[in-house]
């Protein structure tokens, strides 16, 4: 009898465990939906002709998967551009596939603070006749900040139902504004190509 129930339970063991269901990434995705965290460094890489032809870029971002494959979220980071810029992003995402395995498509955008004085180095001064002596007078530009957009395309890869890392290439659009106190300004304009690695997490 005690040979029987033995057998019995462990037979029972051995379904249960035939039925555990496979993790839900490899079911389908439906571990994707809810809370996530994406943090990704990289460089902008664009002419050899700028100061910083390919400056560093750290963005981590915070959201939400409104289905298993589309996603928003807020990002912050801290950018290298011609000084230091902190910009604070919206961030949309595509995912083509609800698996382990995904390409997506990407696209951000919002603005980037000024942390630095980077007008008065990279962009020389403007000029002013109001000044005590007969020739003019030399202020510097003050960096103010700018727009930018970011079109994306990569590739994401979930190595469990909360953790994977992801490979994504863009093109940054992004305009700076610097500013003198006699009120001339000057707008540059970037393009660069946007290459990045990163983590994510839920």
């Amino acid at each position: 009898m005690k040979n029987i129930l033995t057998i019995l339970l462990l037979s029972a063991g051995v379904l249960v465990s035939a039925q555990t269901p496979a993790p839900a990434a490899e079911r389908g995705g439906k571990a994707f939906k809810g809370y996530f965290n994406i943090t990704d460094m990289g460089l902008l890489i664009g002419s050899t002709q700028n100061r910083h032809p390919a400056p560093f870029s750290f963005i981590t971002t915070n959201g939400y998967h409104i289905s298993e494959q589309l996603s928003l979220g807020l990002g912050v980071g801290v950018e290298f551009i011609s000084g230091s810029y902190m910009p604070i992003v919206l961030d949309a995402r595509y995912y083509v596939r609800n698996t382990s395995f995904s390409p997506f498509f990407s696209f951000y955008g919002g603005y980037s603070l000024a942390l630095d004085d980077d007008g008065s180095n990279s962009y020389g001064n403007g000029y002013t006749t109001d000044a005590m002596w007969p020739y003019p007078s030399y202020l510097p530009y003050q960096a103010k900040g700018g727009w930018l957009l970011n079109p994306g395309f990569g590739i994401r890869k979930m190595f469990s139902e909360n953790f994977g890392i992801l490979f994504a290439a863009g093109y940054r659009i992004q305009r700076l504004y610097f500013a003198s106190e006699d009120q001339r300004k000057l707008l540059v304009d970037y393009n660069r190509l946007s290459l990045k690695i990163g983590i994510t997490f839920k």
